[in-house]
């Protein structure tokens, strides 16, 4: 490395990617390259329009608990278009609807008589001297939790709820898992979730999320023009096909772009790419064990099913949740109640998340056929479709979850490992590091990364190695 400054070209323009390009650039450190397969950047944190209406992929939210630093960049860009919205959801629990967040006055006025006796008695086991020796040691998602919550909360909600995100048994998936997706993963931390004052409460003390006026993407745009304006380089609608190295650095990425073959190469590659996506670009071929170490690591599909409806508004909750395994989607959120539009009237439109795998027969499913079996879970759920539905649109996304199955990190080190072999490479991001982590975090990583590039070129793997200890920490928010 030489004290010129470094062109780093970076894979995948989500959240981490964008963000990379933004620092980098901002503290002009090194000159950005960013290479993006689709034809607009955000990747699943993006947005797109139809019928005047923004969509984003899934629900989206920016939440609070954003890192200072990045949340008043995102203020600085977006002005007065990042709006403070209350959170306003409800869960499906036992055919009642229980407000999400919970709140106390909702949970005794509507929680089920037998769930909440069951919790009840869940709780006087857990304090009986000596009965929690007969709970298994936590190794899996099953054990951690039915430890920590007991048998009602687990079999009522978490574990039907995890076999439909991840297509698992709860036994099968790995207790990182529950670390790392679940927040309140014991009786005393969801008491203290539901009667304590928000970390980050609103005017009257509800919880509250950023999101902009037109839609979460607008956030990955902001970031996009602004690294774009300091001078960073976008290559979009570019399929990235070979990753190339030699002597332990990667010499070039060859990319496809309107039909044509690329060669770029760089003092860096910051890679976002999904893992195994990478690892399978690699030139040569990476060794079997790499191959078979791949192999076993899986990401969780999604189907996201957009029905149009000829009416101002569905409902007045921006997210429905649905852990019972009788309705197959696991989500549904109304774009127009996130940023609280009247805009265009006559029309709204609801986004249905349906996790799969790509080898289900479900992927394989018309838009005809999604939409009837979204319009009977709906109507299984007790708020069926009255308004006509004029269209319907589906987006398949093949890398949407990781999934934490029992060993997985056996293999994920291996995989870890030989990435660092390679001296010129990070890889990062939510699918770079096989993490479930929030947009918040995502752009945690992309500022931390560059944190780590010091003014003279050089990478300091010292300070990466301590955030990566920092990332460890992070929990989805719901």
């Amino acid at each position: 490395m030489t004290s010129k400054t470094p062109h780093i070209v970076i894979l995948g323009s989500g959240p981490a990617g964008l963000g990379a390009a933004f620092q980098l650039t901002r503290q002009q450190k090194a000159r950005a390259t960013v290479i993006e397969l689709r034809n607009t950047v955000g990747g699943n944190s993006g947005s797109f329009t139809v019928e005047g209406l923004y969509l984003d992929y899934g629900s989206h939210r920016l939440h609070p608990a954003c890192d200072p630093e990045i949340l008043d960049d995102i203020k600085q860009l977006l002005g007065d278009d990042l709006l403070v919205r209350p959170r306003h959801g409800r869960i499906l629990l036992k055919n009642r609807w229980i407000h999400f967040p919970l709140n106390p006055l909702d949970l005794i006025t509507r929680l089920p008589l037998k769930f909440g006796f069951g919790v009840a008695k869940d709780t006087l086991w857990k304090i009986i001297p000596g009965s929690s020796d007969a709970i298994p040691r936590q190794s899996s998602f099953a054990t951690a939790l039915q430890q920590q919550l007991g048998s009602t909360i687990c079999q009522e909600f978490y574990f039907p709820y995890a076999r439909k995100i991840w297509g698992l048994e709860p036994e099968e998936i790995s207790e990182i898992q529950a670390q790392k997706r679940v927040s309140a993963n014991s009786l005393g931390k969801i008491i203290k979730k539901v009667f304590s004052r928000p970390n980050h409460p609103g005017a009257n003390g509800r919880p509250v999320f950023y999101y902009p006026k037109k839609g979460f993407g607008q956030i990955s745009q902001a970031y996009f023009r602004a690294a774009r304006n300091q001078g960073a380089e976008f290559v979009l609608s570019a399929r990235v096909k070979e990753i190339h190295h030699q002597n332990e650095t990667i010499s070039h990425v060859v990319y496809e772009k309107d039909g044509k073959t690329h060669s770029v190469t760089a003092d860096y590659i910051w890679s976002t790419l999904p893992l195994t996506v990478f690892t399978q670009a690699l030139r040569p071929a990476p060794p079997e064990q790499i191959i078979t170490a791949n192999n076993r690591i899986l990401f969780r599909s999604m189907m996201l099913i957009y029905l149009f409806l000829e009416q101002d508004q569905f409902t007045e909750y921006d997210a429905h949740y649905f852990p019972g395994e009788d309705i197959p989607i696991t989500r549904l959120s109304e774009p127009k109640n996130y940023s609280n539009a009247r805009q265009p009237e006559g029309v709204t439109a609801l986004c249905a998340e349906l996790p799969c795998n790509t080898t289900d027969p479900v992927w394989q499913l018309s838009d005809e056929e999604l939409q009837h079996l979204v319009s009977q879970s709906l109507a299984s759920a007790g708020i069926p479709i009255t308004a006509p539905i004029r269209q319907v649109i589906v987006r398949r996304l093949p890398h949407a979850y990781p999934i934490y199955q029992q060993g997985f990190e056996t293999y994920f080190e291996v995989l870890n490992e030989y990435m660092h072999r390679f001296r010129n490479l990070l890889s990062f991001g939510r699918q770079g590091l096989f993490v479930h982590d929030n947009t918040h975090h995502a752009l945690y990583m992309a500022y931390a990364a560059v944190d780590c590039l010091q003014h003279n070129g050089k990478f300091d793997i010292d300070k990466w190695a301590s955030y990566r200890k920092v990332f460890e920490s992070h929990v989805v928010e719901d």
